[in-house]
Formats: C-alpha cells, sequence, structure tokens
C-alpha cells in the first residue's frame, strides 16, 4: 500500500526537480532607463502631431500538416515482432512573418497626452517625429558572445542589442526644425541554466524581438521626456 502511494509521489518530485533543472536564470541584464512624467502648467494647451515611431517586428506563425513517417519494426512484448509500418503523424512549422508595429506610436501617445497636449488637432503647433534604426552589434560583441557560449559550455548564453533613434521638433506654422537629438540605446542580457542549450533556448529575455522590444520602448520613453520637456517650457 505504501509503495503504492509512494510511486506518484516519486514521480511528481522526479518532474518538478527537472522543471527546476531546465530553468534559465538572468545573471546580467541592462537596468531600464529612468524617465518621468513632463506636464504642462495648470491653463496651457498645446497641441502635437506624432509622426514615425514605426518599426518592423517579425512574428512565427505555427502552421499545422500531417507527415508520413516509417516506423521501424521492433519487438512487441509477448506478441512477437511487429513488423515496419508507415504512419501519418501531426506535423506543425513556424512560419516568420514581418510587420509594421504601432505599438510605439501608442506609447508615444499615451506619454504626450499624459503630458497635457493634445494629439489629434487639425491644425497641431508642433509636429514630433521619430524614426528608429538597427540592431547594431559589433565584431566585438559577437567575440563575447561567442566567448560565453565557449567557457560556458552551452549552458550561457550573451546577447546584445544596440537600437537608436532620432528626434526632430517642427514648428508647424513655419516648418522650422526647432530641436534635433540623436539617441543611442543598448541592451545587454547574460543567462545561464543546467542544462547545456535547452536552458538558455528557454529565456525569454535573449530572443531579437524582446530585445528589440525593449530597446524601442525605452527609446520611446526617452524621447518623449525630452520631447515634452522641450515642448513644456515653450509653452510658458
Amino acid at each position: 500500500m505504501n509503495e503504492t502511494h509512494m510511486k506518484p509521489l516519486s514521480k511528481g518530485i522526479l518532474i518538478w526537480t527537472a522543471a527546476l533543472c531546465a530553468g534559465c536564470f538572468t545573471l546580467k541584464e541592462t537596468p531600464y532607463p529612468q524617465t518621468e512624467v513632463i506636464s504642462l502648467p495648470d491653463g496651457k494647451e498645446l497641441a502635437v502631431e506624432l509622426k514615425g515611431f514605426k518599426a518592423l517586428v517579425t512574428e512565427y506563425i505555427p502552421i499545422y500538416g500531417y507527415d508520413t513517417v516509417w516506423v521501424e519494426g521492433g519487438p512487441r512484448g509477448r506478441h512477437g515482432w511487429m513488423p515496419g509500418h508507415y504512419r501519418t503523424m501531426t506535423s506543425s512549422a513556424y512560419i516568420p512573418q514581418t510587420s509594421e508595429s504601432d505599438m510605439f506610436m501608442q506609447r508615444a501617445r499615451t506619454l504626450a497626452e499624459s503630458s497635457g497636449f493634445t494629439t489629434m488637432a487639425s491644425q497641431p503647433d508642433y509636429v514630433v517625429e521619430t524614426t528608429f534604426s538597427g540592431p547594431y552589434i559589433s565584431d566585438a560583441e559577437r567575440g563575447v558572445a561567442a566567448l560565453w557560449t565557449v567557457l560556458s559550455v552551452l549552458s550561457a548564453d550573451y546577447s546584445v542589442q544596440t537600437w537608436k533613434a532620432t528626434l526632430k521638433i517642427y514648428d508647424n506654422k513655419t516648418g522650422k526644425l526647432v530641436f534635433h537629438q540623436d539617441y543611442s540605446q543598448r541592451y545587454e542580457v547574460t543567462v545561464w541554466g543546467p542544462l547545456p542549450i535547452l536552458s538558455p533556448a528557454g529565456s525569454s529575455k535573449n530572443t531579437f524581438n524582446a530585445m528589440q522590444g525593449w530597446c524601442l520602448t525605452a527609446l520611446t520613453d526617452r524621447v518623449m521626456f525630452d520631447a515634452a520637456s522641450f515642448l513644456v517650457a515653450k509653452a510658458k
């Protein structure tokens, strides 16, 4: 009786232990830049138009189908030998699909409205335009990534990306460029796990999309902080 009850318990402990060992831990990660909301003074109004903030994002769409495979024959316990045979099995593949995302534009609009700016006026006072570019990865950074992989025996992964942004603010009445600033945002993360290849692959922080999203979100926050600071000073 005790042995019967111990088997499910032992199995559960083994599953829990395997899951724990397969986990991935973050050893080092770039801290997120700190910004704050700059608001228009009471009684002041300013209308802005936001342009740019465009980014290409790749999503992987699952495609499901069926494959026919050959199964080798083998012993079948007390029933003798099982001959080889064909078997139809379900299969899946992931197809990359790249599209333009408006998530950073929506974040910029939310930040602008939080500062008290009107963003949907037909005749804005200023135009805030931001363009992104990247990623930029140097040969030295690629060398560090390879070194981490080799020295950790495939148990760690070092990933890094740098993205850039250009902010331009125009006076909408005159068309004159009144503010210009370039930005660079670097993100690096090192993850480790006890299982070679599997542990680093299980992390969500070292994927291309995750690093791109981190950098562009940080750039959007920094850009809108400086834009709000400049425009609030103009409204006084």
